[in-house]
Formats: C-alpha cells, sequence, structure tokens
C-alpha cells in the first residue's frame, strides 16, 4: 500500500508484528564478527593462562564466558562508544585453605602482566581484572571482565567461589548449571530452530553452532533489556539486574514460537505469579527471586534493603505491557515502528524498518553500518601446476574448522563463507571415497598485497600434518582472499580433487 508517495505496511496481528521485533533484536545483537574476534580472545587469553611455563598450569585454569554472551543475550551499548562486557570466569583447581581470596587475585594478574601485549590493556579492579579493548578492524570497543575462581566442593561438580569486592568473603556462583538451566528453559524450540536452520544451509545439525540460533526466549530477554535500559536512564540505582529479568523470563517462557507471544506471555506471567513459588517469592518476610541452580542464593536480595527497587520494578513492568500491547494494536507496521521507537531506541527501530523494507521516518536515523571489506581474489599467476596425471576416478570433499591455537583439541566453529579474523588457525580435513593407501597434497594459495609484501603468496604443494593422512593447519595471517586443494594421489596419479576452498581473511 502506499501513501503520499511512501509505503506503508498494513499490519497482519503477530507475524508481521513478530517480524518486526526480531528485526529489532537483531540490530541489537552483537553483530557475528564481534562474536567471533571476542571468543578469540579470550580463547587466546585462555591458552596463555594455561601454557606449559604457565605457573598457574599445575592449578589446571579453565577460562569460559558467564553472563549474557555465554546465554546469547548481549545487547549493544546505547551509545556507540560504550563498551561491550564479556565476563570470564578464570578457574583454578585449588581449595580455599590453600589460597586467600587476595593471592587467587595476584596469581592471575602475575601471569597476565607476563604478555606484554596483554599487560598493556590490563586494568586492576577490587574484585577482578580488565583487559579494555580498543575498536580497531571494525571491533567495537569492549571490557573483558576477568574473575579468578576456585571450586565450591558443597556445589559439585561446576558450583565455584568468586572473590568480593573487598577480598574478604567467598562469594558463590554456578554460571555453568545457570546456562544449562537457560538452554533448558528453551531447549524445545531451540532444537527445531537449529534443525530448520541445518536444513536451509544444508548441513548437518552438529554443524550448526549454537550461538548462530536465536530463540524467541532469548530474543526477548535482549528487548526486555533494551526496554529497561532506556526506561531507566537517569536512574541506575533503581535498574533492574539483568539477572533477574533473565530468571524470571526464563521461567515464564513456554517454547512459544512466536516473540511477541512469548514476550507478551512472560510479562503476564510475572505479574500474575507475584508472591508465588518460582517468580517473585515473598519468604519469611523477604522478597526473593531465587537462583534457579542455587535456591539459597536471592538475585532480589537488595529488594529488601531498597525497597524503591521492587517498586520500580513493578511500575516497569507494567509499563512494557502497555507499550507492546499498543504497538501491536496499531494498524500498519509503520505506527508499530514509531511507537517502539521512544521505547527500544530510534537507530534500533530504524535498522528494523530498513531491514524490512519499511519507509523510514526523518525522526528516525539509520546509524551507518560498518561493512568488512575483504580484498577480491588477487593474481595467482604463482600458483604451481598439479605433478601429476589425472584420473579423477573417485570425489573428495574438503571442510575447515577454525581454531585459536595449532593442534587446538576446541574446534570454535566451522569454516563458512563468512570472513575470518586473522591470528586464528584452521583444520582442513578431507573426506574420499579413495581405497587406501593414498597420499594427500594440499595446494595452498595466498593473493593480496600484504602476503606478497610479506613474500608469502605461496602456491605450492604440502604434505598434511604430523604424518595425520587428510589433515592440514593453516594460519590466518594476511588479509584477502586465498584457497586451498586437497589432491588424493594414489599409483602415482590424482585421482580425485576437492575443488578450491576460498577462505576470506579480514
Amino acid at each position: 500500500m502506499f501513501k503520499g508517495g511512501e509505503m506503508v505496511t498494513i499490519l497482519r496481528p503477530n507475524s508481521d508484528f513478530n517480524n518486526l521485533l526480531v528485526r529489532a533484536a537483531s540490530a541489537l545483537d552483537i553483530p557475528d564478527h564481534v562474536y567471533e574476534d571476542a571468543t578469540l580472545k579470550y580463547e587466546d587469553v585462555g591458552d596463555w593462562l594455561g601454557a606449559e611455563d604457565s605457573d598457574l598450569l599445575r592449578y589446571s585454569p579453565e577460562i569460559y564466558v558467564q553472563g549474557s554472551f555465554r546465554l546469547g543475550t548481549v545487547v549493544h551499548p546505547i551509545i556507540e562508544e560504550d563498551y561491550y562486557d564479556i565476563d570470564l570466569v578464570c578457574h583454578l583447581s585449588m581449595s580455599k585453605e590453600d589460597t586467600s581470596q587476595e593471592t587467587l587475585k595476584e596469581m592471575v594478574g602475575d601471569r597476565l602482566k607476563e604478555r606484554d601485549d596483554i599487560e598493556r590493556i590490563l586494568l586492576p579492579s577490587r574484585r577482578c581484572w580488565i583487559l579494555e579493548y580498543a575498536s580497531e578492524n571494525l571491533m567495537p570497543r569492549f571490557h573483558m571482565d576477568i574473575l579468578p575462581a576456585i571450586p565450591n566442593i558443597e556445589r559439585p561438580p561446576t558450583g565455584i567461589l568468586l572473590t568480593d569486592t573487598e577480598l574478604k568473603l567467598w562469594q558463590k556462583s554456578n554460571p555453568k548449571a545457570y546456562a544449562d538451566w537457560f538452554r533448558e528453559r528453551m531447549k524445545v524450540i531451540f532444537q527445531k530452530k537449529r534443525a530448520a536452520f541445518a536444513e536451509s544451509i544444508h548441513a548437518n545439525v552438529e554443524e550448526v553452532p549454537d550461538w548462530l540460533i536465536k530463540t524467541p526466549l532469548q530474543t526477548a530477554v535482549q528487548i526486555l533489556k533494551r526496554h529497561r535500559d532506556i526506561y531507566f536512564q537517569g536512574k541506575q540505582d533503581i535498574k533492574p539486574a539483568s539477572i533477574v529479568i533473565t530468571t524470571l523470563a526464563a521461567r515464564a517462557y513456554e517454547n512459544q514460537e512466536d516473540v511477541y507471544d512469548a514476550l507478551s506471555s512472560i510479562t503476564q506471567k510475572i505479574e500474575a505469579n507475584w508472591g508465588k513459588t518460582g517468580f517473585v517469592e515473598y519468604r519469611n518476610g523477604k522478597w526473593w527471586v531465587a537462583n534457579p541452580v542455587d535456591e539459597g542464593e536471592n538475585f532480589a536480595d537488595k529488594w529488601n534493603k531498597y525497597p524503591e527497587r521492587r517498586e520500580a520494578f513493578m511500575t516497569w513492568m507494567k509499563k512494557v505491557q502497555s507499550d507492546f500491547s499498543t504497538a501491536a494494536s496499531k494498524r500498519t507496521l509503520n505506527e508499530s515502528l514509531d511507537t517502539l521507537a521512544p521505547v527500544l531506541g530510534r537507530s534500533t527501530m530504524a535498522m528494523a524498518a530498513q531491514d524490512l523494507g519499511l519507509s523510514v521516518s526523518p525522526m528516525l536515523s539509520v546509524p551507518t553500518r560498518m561493512q568488512i571489506q575483504v580484498p577480491a581474489l588477487g593474481d595467482s599467476k604463482h600458483c604451481k601446476s598439479p605433478l601429476w596425471p589425472e584420473r579423477l576416478n573417485y570425489k573428495v570433499n574438503l571442510s575447515g574448522s577454525v581454531y585459536s591455537k595449532q593442534y587446538a583439541k576446541k574446534k570454535l566453529w566451522d569454516l563458512s563463507g563468512r570472513s575470518v579474523q586473522k591470528n586464528a588457525w584452521l583444520r582442513f580435513m578431507v573426506n574420499t571415497n579413495v581405497p587406501m593407501p593414498y597420499d594427500v597434497r594440499w595446494q595452498v594459495v595466498n593473493t593480496g598485497r600484504e602476503a606478497s609484501d610479506a613474500r608469502q603468496l605461496r602456491g605450492d604443494f604440502y604434505e598434511s600434518d604430523k604424518g595425520i593422512r587428510g589433515v592440514r593447519w593453516e594460519s590466518t595471517a594476511y588479509t584477502g582472499t586465498h584457497w586451498i586443494e586437497a589432491f588424493i594421489i594414489k599409483d602415482g596419479a590424482c585421482v580425485a580433487r576437492s575443488g578450491r576452498k576460498y577462505v576470506k581473511i579480514r
């Protein structure tokens, strides 16, 4: 429909409005390349803490994410120049009788300071260490908080003890168990969406990483958090904690497939179950939002000391219901968009409108989206010709995966058409129907200015790594578009070729 020269979309209840909410949440979400870069950075820090020359090695250090980054509920900072916050746990296998909180913190800090590039961005905090990454290569600024922790033997196998702000009392936590509980609350719809996504890209379900799938629960939490951020601007002292919002939303979620249905049900159920077990409870004269994996922990403990925070939460919940029911009742998507702009952010809704092909109001300025530009395939005349006669009677497929370091056991994600950042490692593997015995030769070809300047254009043929037939490791060192191809050699002839697998490095 057109009105006054502009396209106006008549709203079909739920389906169109749901798409608008999904697009808004997508605008709030952490971009894929930021997620990948951040993952490589914290894996790199973890590798350093547990390296063979580390004094921490005897304590089997494990570093992992917690909070919104682990749950898939990260939201973009309201102000573009602000930081993403990524919380990491540095878990050391030692008892609290063998250390103090201060000593534990110093042990982790001393190791971090031993590497120059880490020490340059390292900041001390009362209970943790902060790595402050500057904006570069299309990466926004972000903080990485590293919280030293030890096992909590009272909550095996994943319970931990963290230092408090005064380095005196041990604080209980269990981020792994909480994440498992959160994912269990959306298990049905997650599996359904993951299977559908795998089918759409002609891949096995196991090849689809969890973080690529976004459920209505995760989307609803992101929307609630952004609504909260805007509603409580200038009122930080009474702003509801993300853990309270996330816990109540997950308890209320019933695997709805539609984001608006999930959002409506969550807010209504929280209000309807006020004071009841499992939601906002009233226990022995105190208000509680229980940790679902540790009933003795109260996420809303400060509500009892500051009752205005509980009252603010109740008022905000009503505002959420009002805002979204009003937006959903509008006749057109454009009207719904205008209604949501003040409560979810004008730039957020402008991006959602642009994604849906809607006209963007002059009041909604669309922020510039940084596009990752990778140089196209360059001159490859340096590429050598195959050395063997061809008798292509068999087939071979070539797959690749991304790792933080060479020969690492933990795969981060599968290589796809997206670009890969520098300083990662790629593991390539062949799958062939050629009967043994046979050999595999790999042709690795770099193109572009960076590789040329470094005299690393390559183009020769290489054997598999460490004598493992059909596996080749390569690092991502030079910006540009490159390729790798596998040749199966049997009885002096090439009996199968994989074809080129292109790798874009940003």
